[in-house]
């Protein structure tokens, strides 16, 4: 007696995990086939892994086996999610989530981008399904609120960098053409709130693009404003 049931997983699951068209039932029939307890894998699905901070981030996967020379994933199982944030070595328990039982059987974990961090995802396996694991990561860039003010000579780009960014090293970079690499004008540190404020002064002619950048730590990845540009009128 066969173990699966004939599902079709959708042809974007097949390019990306490779897998057979065949979605596995968790159970399978009181025979002897099904004594025989299985291997699982995690299976991720792509995403994004850079995420503005306070953003949402998405752990996707399934749950993959291969019963009876058919490669599928497992249906209505439940996967458990780990959190680690970097710089630690300690995973706490982010939440549960069971798998679909649709066409196209996964799972789907979504948490506050906070700092940088790691997540594992843990089958838990049952009578016929070896238990696996996976971990993943994710990083967080901080935000800057910037803005820029005209001025007489000068224009001013002021803003407030969160999260958690007082009294910390802050710089001011310009590039004098479009294709230019950027070079660090002036160096500073943030105020109360993360609060900054850099005088643009304008070229003699064309445009000068500016921003401001922060160096990464162990919690955030380095992080950019946006763009501004400055030009004599």
């Amino acid at each position: 007696m066969k173990t699966t049931r004939s599902l079709a997983i959708g042809l974007v699951a097949v390019l990306v995990l490779g897998l057979s068209g065949t979605a596995l039932a968790a159970q399978a029939p009181a025979t002897r086939e099904a004594q025989v307890v299985h291997r699982t894998q995690i299976r991720f699905l792509p995403v994004t892994h850079i995420h503005p901070a306070g953003g949402t981030l998405y752990v996707r996967g399934q749950v993959a086996s291969t019963v009876d020379g058919q490669t599928g994933a497992l249906a209505g199982v439940t996967v458990k999610f780990y959190r680690q944030l970097h710089g630690s070595s300690t995973w706490v328990y982010a939440g549960t989530r069971k798998t679909g039982d649709g066409d196209f059987p996964g799972f789907t974990f979504s948490a506050k981008a906070g700092m940088n961090v790691h997540y594992k995802a843990v089958f838990v396996g049952n009578a016929n399904f070896r238990p696996s694991q996976k971990s993943t990561y994710h990083t967080v860039y901080r935000l800057f609120n910037a803005a820029i003010t005209d001025g007489r000579g000068a224009a001013t780009l002021h803003g407030h960098v969160t999260p958690l960014y007082t009294h910390k090293p802050i710089a001011l970079q310009k590039r004098s053409c479009a294709t230019c690499r950027y070079v660090t004008i002036k160096r500073s540190v943030s105020g109360v709130g993360g609060a900054y404020s850099f005088s643009l002064p304008a070229p003699p002619h064309g445009l000068w693009w500016w921003r401001v950048s922060i160096p990464g730590t162990v919690w955030f990845m380095p992080s950019f404003s946006a763009t501004f540009s400055t030009t004599t009128t």
